[in-house]
């Protein structure tokens, strides 16, 4: 696309439009945000516009556009509460689900992560208090069955309830 180009479709930009293009600047290239910059700059707007422009898009940045109702597998749950520990493959897991917009998916599996991590401390402390690993199995186990009954029954209505909330223009309410 020549330069020509891009400032005829920066012309026809609004200024709200303009600005976010050089917000979000990962998305376009950098011909395309330079020409966008110096659009803004040949308008001139005066200091409470832009204040009012970023106003705006700063509510519209707390609206959630991932997939809020896609729930993870009863698998992935069991799999993230054990392996909450190993911190590294948690992450992959984690910024593959963010990548691809599951928001819910996110959610739940950083919740499965923190009540697995604390029940598995909580296990080794009173299995240890015990002098019995099967102590520590049988609260670990039940540590999941009461994570995996609570997300069943509140959490994960709980958070698409909140997400929902964050997914709809506060203005259209």
């Amino acid at each position: 696309m020549k330069i020509e180009e891009i400032q005829q479709q920066c012309e026809t930009l609004s200024n709200e439009q303009l600005f976010l293009v050089v917000n979000n600047k990962r998305l376009y290239t950098e011909k395309i945000v330079r020409v966008a910059y110096q659009e803004i700059k040949k308008r001139g707007l005066s200091k409470q516009e832009v204040k009012e422009i970023e106003k705006v898009q700063a509510r519209q940045s707390r609206i959630i556009t991932g997939d809020i109702y896609e729930d993870i597998y009863f698998w992935e749950k069991v799999g993230f509460f054990s392996l909450g520990i190993f911190r590294l493959m948690s992450a992959l897991l984690l910024r593959d689900y963010k990548k691809k917009g599951f928001v819910l998916k996110v959610r739940q599996a950083q919740y499965y992560i923190l009540l697995g991590v604390a029940f598995l401390f909580i296990a080794a402390f009173l299995g240890q208090h015990f002098h019995s690993f099967s102590t520590g199995m049988i609260i670990w186990v039940s540590g999941f069955l009461s994570s995996h009954l609570f997300n069943k029954y509140y959490f994960k209505a709980a958070t698409i309830k909140r997400l929902e909330a964050r997914s709809v223009d506060p203005d259209l309410k």
